[in-house]
């Protein structure tokens, strides 16, 4: 009975799905949920979202700045450009930022993660967000 349960706790752990990353060199800790490749959201929805996020017990979700968002960029690779440890990604899609275009309060920055290119997009088009914490 005992090693039946060591063998249903181990199944268990090896197939929990990774739903953060953390990043030690920029002190963020980032969402990598199905939500991150699935979901596709306006600004405003993107925003409203990461705001009522509840991941890991941390509630202090936001979307990043284009900043934050590039450092998630590894130019050594393509399709997708991201770090290695982020498991869901829609290269084809672009990512949100909190970063207003030009001083346009209905256009913000976002990264598609292809190849880690940037664009400006309208806040009423529907985008992919991917939510970052400050680790404090």
């Amino acid at each position: 009975m005992r090693s039946i349960l060591i063998m249903a706790v181990a199944f268990s752990l090896s197939m929990a799905e990774t739903t953060i990353i953390k990043d030690p060199s920029t002190n963020l800790m980032w969402e990598d949920t199905k939500h991150t490749e699935d979901g596709q959201v306006t600004y405003l929805e993107a925003n409203s979202y990461c705001e009522t996020l509840t991941l890991g017990e941390h509630n202090d979700w936001r979307v990043p700045t284009l900043k934050e968002l590039l450092s998630i960029v590894d130019y050594t690779r393509y399709e997708p450009a991201t770090l290695k440890e982020f498991a869901r990604v829609d290269q084809d899609k672009l990512y949100w930022s909190s970063t207003e275009y030009a001083n346009k309060s209905t256009e913000f920055w976002g990264v598609l993660f292809e190849d880690g290119n940037t664009k400006s997009a309208s806040a009423i088009y529907d985008r992919r967000v991917r939510c970052v914490r400050t680790v404090k």
